[in-house]
């Protein structure tokens, strides 16, 4: 229930997994873009636009630049509007971000009907990102023949490298939706989430390789997806790893760790009794050591995600 809750959540907030566009040949305006002048891109993509005013690409980039206020003050209105003269020109970039758009009450222009059938569009000429939002928005409808669909667009955006619709793949294997219900299945999208670094997929993959579910079990590969997720930030792998360094499984036992471990979730609302014992039980340096360390993890996580 609660990956299917995480599906639902993504479906209906119509999550961006890739950018909007992406650059189709190397050239001055992109290329200002791609190292952060901002200023300069934009100047850029208006010569371009005078040189030639059926120039799609510049349009799709001028449109990004005032979605995002990078080197202008953002402006939903006149990102909506460069987007949609260069999806008139056929920019399948331009069609998926106009989508996005139009779900957005800022832009002006709020046409959820209009969005649907950009979304299609995008999706059909293999857009990645608009094929994972299309499959999260079939998925929602609850309807078998719209879980088929949802997978044949997950799978397309998947072949594009888009860790989320990897995940997505793993958590549809696991419950049997839109594809006959296979562990092993499951665990080859979960592993190629967790290689793509999306942590959700680590922690899962984790799970499965620790009880050998799906795939062989591995205490000690197990153990290492947890660290890197729970680096990252995750409650549930940094629980994980702390009772992994309670019994010794998969790596070896450290009472300090664990509790350090331990307090890192349980700052983060994952509430665990039997490792408040444990931590209860530690001499108060000890406490106080386990204290600073998770400190130090809270922070450094903080400071990755941002």
């Amino acid at each position: 229930m609660k990956h299917l809750a995480r599906l639902a959540c993504l479906a209906g907030s119509m999550l961006v997994a890739a950018p909007a566009w992406a650059a189709p040949d190397a050239d001055n305006a992109y290329g200002a873009y791609q190292v952060g002048h901002y200023r300069r891109a934009l100047s850029e993509a208006l010569k371009r636009i005078e040189t030639n005013s059926g120039d799609a690409a510049a349009m799709t980039l001028l449109g990004e630049l005032y979605r995002q206020g990078l080197g202008v003050a953002p402006d939903q209105k006149v990102a909506t509007e460069w987007y949609e003269r260069a999806e008139a020109r056929g920019d399948i970039n331009a069609a998926f971000a106009l989508a996005t758009q139009l779900l957005d009450e800022k832009s002006g222009k709020r046409d959820p009907t209009r969005a649907g059938a950009l979304l299609e569009k995008a999706a059909a000429a293999g857009h990645p990102a608009a094929n994972y939002n299309l499959g999260l928005t079939l998925l929602a409808t609850g309807r078998e023949a719209d879980d088929q669909r949802a997978v044949t667009c997950l799978e397309t955006a998947a072949k594009a490298n888009v860790s989320d619709a990897m995940y997505a793949l793993g958590v549809l294997a696991k419950q049997g939706r839109g594809m006959p219900a296979n562990e092993e299945t499951a665990a080859h999208w979960m592993k190629r989430a967790a290689a793509a670094g999306n942590v959700p997929g680590m922690v899962e993959y984790a799970i499965m390789l620790f009880n050998g579910t799906g795939v062989s079990k591995d205490e000690a590969r197990a153990a290492k997806l947890f660290q890197r997720a729970a680096a990252g930030g995750n409650p549930i792998a940094q629980n994980r790893l702390a009772k992994l360094y309670q019994f010794g499984l998969g790596i070896p036992p450290d009472t300090i760790e664990a509790a350090a471990w331990h307090l890192a979730a349980r700052a983060q609302g994952l509430d665990d009794p039997g490792l408040d014992g444990l931590f209860g039980r530690l001499k108060p340096e000890q406490q106080a050591r386990a204290a600073r360390i998770a400190a130090s993890r809270i922070s450094s996580a903080v400071l990755t995600a941002q």
